[in-house]
């Protein structure tokens, strides 16, 4: 009879403020998971040797169960000294859980030095998820400042829409994020941008009471008036 293995998984969860959406969270609380492979169960555990084995002995890299990939399941659980021996071997390297990508997964949860991994792999900067949103998004709507600096400086799209047709600078404003949005709109977001309602980055600002906020934005717009 096999044993149970501990599998890690992602969750969307976590509502934002003023109705701008759902903040996009890569959770690594554990499941169990009946009959999981060798090799993504040692990729959960970061037993880089029995990873190391069983890629040898040829089992496929990518292969993808419930819970993800090996390479999905090592970058939520932290192994970066698994992440880089998949990716060294060839795993593909925007295939993850479902539409989360192991870019998005690290993006979250702030590991900056998998991003750098994941990105110098070739990892896609605009793939999106159900919701449209990308690893710039995981990034930003976790508050995640040092990722979202590299994903921007690495040539990530500041204006990304999402299937609610809210932008990133309106999401991370609903949040009351002041040193986020800043950042954002430091890297030229677009401040014109209307959601369904008509609503613009700056009028969720003064909808909170956030008064710095409301003064960064209407000193941004009129600095490029």
């Amino acid at each position: 009879m096999s044993s149970l293995v501990r599998l890690g998984f992602f969750l969307l969860a976590g509502l934002l403020l003023a109705g701008c959406g759902a903040s996009p969270v890569i959770d690594r609380s554990m499941v169990d998971v009946e009959e999981p492979t060798r090799l993504i169960g040692a990729a959960v555990e970061g037993d880089k040797r029995t990873v190391q084995r069983q890629v040898e002995g040829g089992h496929p890299i990518n292969a993808h169960g419930p819970e993800g990939t090996a390479l999905y399941q090592a970058v939520i659980n932290g192994h970066e000294d698994v992440v880089w021996y998949l990716l060294k071997e060839g795993a593909a390297v925007d295939r993850g859980s479902d539409e989360v990508t192991p870019l998005m997964a690290a993006a979250s949860l702030g590991e900056n030095r998998m991003v750098r991994m994941l990105l110098a792999a070739g990892a896609d900067l605009e793939r999106r998820d159900h919701n449209g949103d990308t690893a710039l998004a995981y990034a930003a709507l976790n508050s995640q400042l040092v990722v979202t600096n590299r994903l921007l400086r690495a040539g990530a799209e500041v204006d990304v829409v999402n299937e609610q047709g809210q932008s990133l600078l309106m999401r991370v404003v609903a949040r009351n994020d002041l040193l986020l949005s800043g950042v954002i709109l430091d890297a030229g977001a677009d401040l014109e941008h209307q959601d369904a309602e008509g609503r613009t980055a700056l009028d969720i600002a003064r909808a909170n009471n956030n008064r710095d906020l409301e003064i960064m934005l209407a000193n941004a717009e009129s600095n490029r008036d």
